[in-house]
């Protein structure tokens, strides 16, 4: 398992990128529970998107169950049969990010961000935010909890369909009860 986050690191990449740090931990809330990494496996958190992998193969594949060694299952069989379209349909780390994603994370391919975010959590929150200030108007929508505005961006213009923009909204109205301030 990679190094895991601590709060004060969490909390000087949410000032680094000028976003008040319950709204950011409401979304890695969302997203991965709070945490990079499967605990029970430590391997870096994952959810393989067959939507995706279709769209760029033209090949169905088995779905992953929202449990980790599902999503991982189904992730390595997409990958025997081409392995950039399986990377390019997976999401990982604290934030989920696409690995089609990966320029607007900051990385030169698919392979390097997901290495990188192998090895940190702290790297999985900054590929993440650096992903979200990719575009202007997501990062404006998380710095003033605009939560349907950023949730159109972050997860596409079904986020109604899943609540995303509601569930936030909670996350984040938690998340304000439950974390140290920082001073």
């Amino acid at each position: 398992m990679g190094k895991l986050i601590s709060l004060q690191e969490k909390t000087e990449l949410a000032k680094k990128f000028g976003v008040e740090y319950e709204a950011l931990n409401a979304v890695f809330m969302i997203e991965s529970s709070g945490c990079g990494f499967d605990t029970s496996t430590g391997k870096i958190k994952i959810q393989f998107e067959p939507y995706w992998f279709q769209k760029y193969t033209g090949l169905k594949v088995p779905n992953g169950v929202e449990n980790q060694p599902a999503e991982w299952a189904a992730y390595e069989a997409a990958s025997k049969i081409n392995a950039d379209a399986a990377l390019r349909s997976t999401s990982c780390g604290l934030g989920q990010v696409m690995g089609f994603n990966f320029k607007a994370a900051g990385y030169r391919d698919g392979v390097s961000m997901v290495e990188s975010f192998k090895l940190s959590e702290a790297n999985q929150l900054e590929g993440m935010l650096n992903f979200i200030k990719a575009t202007p108007r997501m990062l404006h929508a998380l710095q003033q909890k605009d939560w349907a505005t950023f949730a159109r961006y972050y997860n596409g213009p079904k986020y109604k369909e899943f609540k995303y923009d509601t569930r936030l909204a909670a996350a984040y109205a938690k998340s304000q009860c439950t974390t140290t301030p920082v001073l």
